[in-house]
């Protein structure tokens, strides 16, 4: 049985990734669903967010937040 999942995320990113996801003869449904599948399978390591996750919370309360474009930077992510 499939589900529909709803997010919210940056309209650029969004785009870039469907460009991205086309040129490769995917839909971005079928990425998401990859990321998904290799996420659960631990295939998929974000333990870089989970090291910094403390310290980012502690930036947010303290009202120190850096710009989208160059959280994209620092993630490695090319937004257009």
């Amino acid at each position: 049985m499939n589900v529909k999942v709803i997010f919210n995320t940056n309209k650029k990113l969004k785009d870039a990734a469907m460009r991205k996801a086309r040129l490769q003869g995917m839909t971005y449904s079928t990425v998401l669903n990859l990321a998904t599948e290799a996420y659960v399978d631990d295939r998929l390591n974000i333990g870089m967010f989970e090291r910094d996750l403390a310290t980012a919370r502690q930036q947010v309360r303290q009202g120190k937040t850096i710009p989208a474009a160059e959280l994209y930077q620092k993630l490695g992510l090319q937004v257009k």
